[in-house]
């Protein structure tokens, strides 16, 4: 791995994997990935659903739940430190203070039994030496930031009784309380409709700039991470195949599942939406995995040779011109080594 000549990486993953215990047998959820997130800047991870994507992100806050998970090798540095086999009151005062995480459902990621102020409060009191009265005027603070109109109302609300994007937005304002350096989004805008989507998205942008933090964020929306991110990690099975600067992802995509991947955006054409290409098959089970690449099965690319062993990431080329991103632009393809000879 090689890092930003400019810069020293707020996060680094190196070599991750991790593991589930199941009826069947041990399943590596996550196999050996990679990757870097500079101070300041924004990185998706996309990919299909069951990718590993949301798995990485709990691997890096120390919620992966042991029994049945756990972390089998690999590091996790966040400002220089390692966090794996950190205990649990040590990772207790980083996350949520300085690693904080927007879950993926709102609706259950909000405790039903507490009014919004009860957990809200518990979140800044854990990290700041502060009153129950100044935690309260932060968290109703951070609700007006997040766009909760009436916030000194709302507080004192349980979440059954605030819309799904309200409660989004409280997930935000909890994450961002105590103005972590690295947040980890977890498909912020899922099971909302897409005006609010759009709001939620802009609201998180906004922080961004404001708190001057990073973003991990985990999504399925191309047209998001086009607009928002700097650079792209794609996943599939469990494995970082790609990866790259947004503009050289979207412009020059190598890995053909990522190709697949853009070709499924809708496009607009004579005021009618184009036939969308699809992907054929589904992702393989992690217990009867392709013996060689794991998109092999479904690469309409695929050789002898693919079938046979599994690539590795390897720097690609974009038009001669060396990527500026700190692990370059990498794909692990057969096929992206054939054309970049």
């Amino acid at each position: 791995m090689t890092t930003h000549p400019s810069s020293t990486p707020l996060l680094k993953v190196d070599n991750l994997a991790v593991d589930f215990s199941t009826d069947k047998g041990v399943a590596r959820a996550i196999n050996g990935i990679s990757f870097e997130v500079m101070p300041g800047e924004t990185l998706a991870i996309v990919g299909e659903s069951g990718c590993g994507k949301s798995v990485s992100s709990l691997a890096v806050m120390g919620l992966i739940p042991s029994p049945p998970g756990r972390i089998a090798e690999g590091s996790i540095k966040f400002q220089g430190k390692e966090l794996v086999g950190l205990s649990h009151k040590a990772y207790r005062q980083i996350r949520g203070n300085e690693i904080s995480m927007i879950f993926q459902e709102p609706m259950t990621a909000l405790n039903p039994v507490l009014k919004v102020s009860t957990q809200m409060i518990d979140v800044i009191r854990n990290h700041t030496q502060c009153s129950k009265r100044e935690a309260l005027n932060k968290a109703i603070e951070m609700l007006e930031i997040v766009g909760i109109p009436s916030p000194e109302k709302r507080v004192h609300v349980y979440p059954h009784e605030l819309s799904g994007g309200m409660r989004q937005r409280v997930m935000i304002a909890m994450a961002l309380s105590c103005g972590p350096k690295l947040l980890l989004a977890d498909e912020p805008t899922t099971a909302l409709d897409v005006t609010i989507q759009a709001q939620v998205m802009r609201e998180l942008v906004r922080l961004k700039k404001e708190l001057e933090m990073a973003v991990v964020l985990v999504t399925h929306d191309l047209g998001v991470v086009a607009e928002s991110c700097q650079r792209v990690v794609v996943m599939y099975c469990g494995e970082i195949i790609e990866q790259g600067r947004v503009d050289e992802i979207f412009s020059n995509p190598q890995h053909p599942y990522t190709q697949g991947l853009l070709a499924s955006i809708p496009v607009v054409r004579d005021k009618k939406i184009a036939r969308l290409p699809t992907i054929e098959g589904v992702v393989p089970d992690l217990f009867s995995l392709p013996k060689g690449c794991r998109f092999s099965t479904r690469c309409p690319k695929a050789t002898s040779k693919c079938h046979e062993s599994a690539p590795r990431l390897k720097e690609v080329s974009d038009d001669g011109v060396p990527s500026t991103a700190p692990l370059g632009h990498q794909a692990a393809c057969f096929y992206a080594e054939e054309v970049n000879a």
